[in-house]
């Protein structure tokens, strides 16, 4: 019985341990799927940013370049100097390796096809690309199909030429003992040779055009192994031979004869010694600025009979010499002076506010020592008068734009840093708001107005002249803000009336407002405005006073931001560029 009774006992007490151990097990269980609930949860706002993230692109990262010089981060600081091929070979080299000719192709095509001409800034990029492209691709299939495309990429004699220049500096980089490679011999070639005969007689026309270079170029490519068409072969050999030949008109230039009258005046005209020489030249075979060697244009009545035919650009490249030039003559100089404010040409030239501004600071020194008294008034100069009268006739680009300004009352006054100080802030602040605002239909212009971060609208009616807009912005009296960039997206979030395409902020530095001095912030509240309004928006920093960029920024990922330092005639096309989706 005591035997049994011990057994029972046991028997109870294996039970009360086998379900004590259940019930631990059990609760320990139900903690580690709490937990892994929890984390799940937490898990998976991380894992949906992840999705939302998009990494950028090997053709992304090169049309970034072409756009704005850089392929990492968004920041365009324009500079005086030429594109440096030691300075971006490395890179180029290794991305070049990672795209196929197809992906390369239609990459450039969209950069240096001619729809694109307003708003690619210039093609220097775009032909390095090419010209390292070519010159360091192994797959002879895929460096083959890339040479198919040269001349269609290579549109005119200075691309050509240009081209040429960064392919000799590719190659010496790779340490090769030949200027060109076979493939850069071949493409030249065929690019010559599938010439019209038209174009190529307009390229040796241009009193631009470096002679010299393209005879090198074509005895280096061994063009007299190969086979032109006869008019062709003549066109080119025209390009090496001396005005004084041309004028006997030897046998060679026999296949030329029925351009014959129009290049023997070409070639007087560059022997002529005077301006009068060429004047009757000109008259009779109604010839362009493009055309006269710009040592004789230094006659009045010679540039009265060119300058009906000048483009709007030819006539802001010369304004300064031609007004030198007409300042005995008067009433010859505001004849010339009027062409400029003629509002059918001003509006078909879409000559932005700030390339104007830029002209007009030219001319002006800012003197650093101001002496007391009272300053003469400074008179309004041709240029500054031809600024004014420029807003509001650019063309609209139907985009959607929410300006935001830092008007604090120390900044108002000052001057910008770098090349152009002679530019006062205010000034620049004025050429791009107030050129949106006059040329765009939407447009929201707000400032920063106190220390809270949050804004206010700035105060201007369509019927205003810059002056008056000038006028009331020095009127705000702004004197200490907090300049945070995301307040500007929460601006637009609370505004339901209007969706925006582009967030413009004009500011002294964006650094200001950055407490972490990266775009993390910035880029996640612009991507929950691009959810829930507008998935394709963009936000665009310019920084005015800056000479470099003010933030870090991912170097990978798509963050849509873009950040301008100082001002450059370049600005206008950028924003657009960038705004369309152009490049990231």
């Amino acid at each position: 019985m005591i035997k049994m009774q011990v057994e029972a006992e046991n028997d109870k007490e294996t039970e009360m341990e086998t379900e004590t151990e259940m019930e631990s097990e059990m609760h320990s269980f139900s903690t580690s799927t709490s937990t892994l609930v929890a984390e799940f949860k937490v898990a998976e706002p991380k894992q949906q940013e992840q999705q939302q993230t998009v990494c950028l692109t090997v053709a992304e990262k090169l049309r970034r370049f072409c756009y704005i010089g850089t392929f990492d981060v968004p920041i365009f600081a324009p500079s005086t100097l030429d594109l440096r091929v030691e300075n971006h070979f490395a890179i180029l080299l290794e991305l070049c390796a990672q795209i196929s000719q197809r992906e390369l192709v239609e990459c450039l095509g969209s950069v240096l096809g001619a729809g694109n001409a307003e708003q690619l800034p210039r093609r220097d990029e775009a032909l390095l690309v090419l010209a390292v492209f070519l010159s360091t691709c192994r797959d002879d299939k895929e460096r083959t199909a890339a040479r198919g495309h040269f001349p269609l990429l290579v549109t005119s004699g200075k691309d050509l030429l240009l081209f040429v220049k960064f392919v000799k500096r590719v190659q010496s980089l790779m340490k090769r003992k030949t200027p060109f490679s076979r493939t850069i011999r071949k493409a030249v070639i065929d690019w010559y040779k599938l010439q019209p005969l038209e174009r190529l007689l307009e390229l040796w026309s241009l009193s631009d055009c470096e002679y010299c270079t393209h005879r090198d170029l074509l005895f280096h490519c061994h063009y007299t192994s190969e086979k032109f068409d006869m008019d062709i072969l003549a066109a080119l050999r025209l390009i090496f031979t001396p005005p004084k030949e041309v004028i006997l008109w030897p046998d060679h230039l026999h296949p030329l004869n029925n351009f014959k009258e129009l290049i023997l005046g070409i070639a007087q005209v560059r022997l002529a010694q005077k301006p009068e020489e060429a004047l009757t030249i000109v008259q009779q075979l109604h010839l362009g600025y493009q055309h006269v060697p710009r040592i004789l244009l230094t006659d009045p009545q010679l540039l009265n009979i060119l300058l009906p035919k000048m483009t709007y650009d030819q006539l802001l490249e010369t304004w300064q010499k031609f007004l030198n030039v007409f300042k005995v003559h008067r009433n010859d100089q505001r004849n010339y002076t009027e062409l400029f404010f003629e509002e059918s040409r001003l509006r078909d030239a879409n000559v932005e506010p700030i390339r104007l501004l830029i002209q007009e600071s030219r001319l002006i020194k800012r003197n650093r020592v101001v002496t007391r008294g009272v300053l003469p008034a400074v008179q309004s100069t041709f240029m500054n008068n031809l600024y004014k009268r420029s807003f509001g006739l650019n063309k609209a680009n139907g985009l959607r734009l929410h300006i935001t300004i830092n008007l604090e009352k120390c900044y108002i006054a000052k001057y910008l840093n770098g090349r152009w100080r002679s530019v006062k802030y205010l000034d620049a602040v004025l050429a791009f708001a107030f050129g949106y605002y006059k040329s765009e239909s939407q447009v929201n212009v707000q400032i920063w107005y106190d220390k809270s971060g949050k804004l206010k609208p700035l105060p201007w009616t369509p019927t205003m002249t810059v002056d008056e807009a000038k006028a009331c912005c020095e009127r705000q009296q702004v004197v200490k803000i907090k300049q945070t960039l995301t307040d500007v997206i929460d601006n637009a979030l609370n505004d339901a009336s209007i969706t925006y395409d582009a967030f413009l902020v004009l500011v002294p530095c964006a650094t200001r407002g950055n407490p972490k001095n990266n775009s993390d912030e910035l880029y996640r509240r612009l991507n929950e405005y691009r959810q829930a309004r507008n998935p394709n928006a963009k936000f665009i920093i310019i920084s005015l006073r800056e000479n470099h960029g003010s933030m870090a920024y991912s170097k990978e990922r798509k963050e849509n931001i873009l950040e301008l330092c100082g001002i450059s005639e370049q600005m206008p096309r950028l924003i657009n560029a960038f705004v369309n989706g152009k490049f990231v």
